[in-house]
């Protein structure tokens, strides 16, 4: 009698999952059992209602699609959701990055844009091609400026006058291929 009520149990159970209200049906249930020698036994339910719509058994427990796949590629889909999200966050971040105003060292003044399309801004240069310091001075136009043998090894505030008083004097011809850069002539 108890394999009986499990399985009245289990009915009333599916009917409860397939309806979506409570529905009250008059029916009967016969159960049989038929085992052999070696073999599992079988059970046969026949269910008759008093109902004119049929009747649908769903299987309580979830398939492995339902189960197992169908979460899993669920999971996959918002991840790889989440990582084209970050990607796409990645590029508008280096494309702002990339729209900054331009490097100017020691400043935005002319003298300072000179400096830094000649040397870099690096007061010390000495490249060994026989021009000198931030404004690429060679020795005859150096002429030992305050005291120093070449511009490299003079200090920037002295290499910063000498290019001031060269300018006024001569206007930016001296540096002919950064003044046009910068639309100096």
């Amino acid at each position: 009698m108890s394999i009986y009520t499990h399985i009245m149990t289990s009915i009333v159970l599916v009917f409860a999952q397939v309806a979506s209200y409570a529905v009250q049906l008059p029916a009967t249930a016969q159960l049989t059992q038929t085992a052999q020698a070696g073999s599992t036994s079988t059970h046969t339910i026949q269910l008759t209602t008093n109902s004119y719509q049929p009747l649908v058994v769903a299987s309580v427990t979830p398939s492995f699609d339902e189960a197992v796949v169908s979460p899993l590629r669920a999971a996959q889909a918002a991840e790889e959701a989440s990582q084209k999200a970050a990607q796409k966050a990645k590029t508008v971040v280096h494309k702002v990055t990339q729209k900054a105003a331009p490097l100017v060292i020691g400043g935005s003044d002319a003298f300072a844009q000179l400096r830094f399309c000649e040397a870099g801004g690096d007061y010390t240069k000495n490249t060994g091609n026989g021009y000198y310091g931030a404004y690429q001075y060679n020795i005859g136009t150096w002429a030992n400026f305050g005291g120093f043998a070449r511009p490299d090894l003079a200090p920037p505030e002295v290499q910063d006058a000498k290019a001031r008083e060269t300018q006024a004097r001569r206007g930016w011809s001296p540096w002919p291929s950064c003044a046009c850069k910068l639309g100096l002539m």
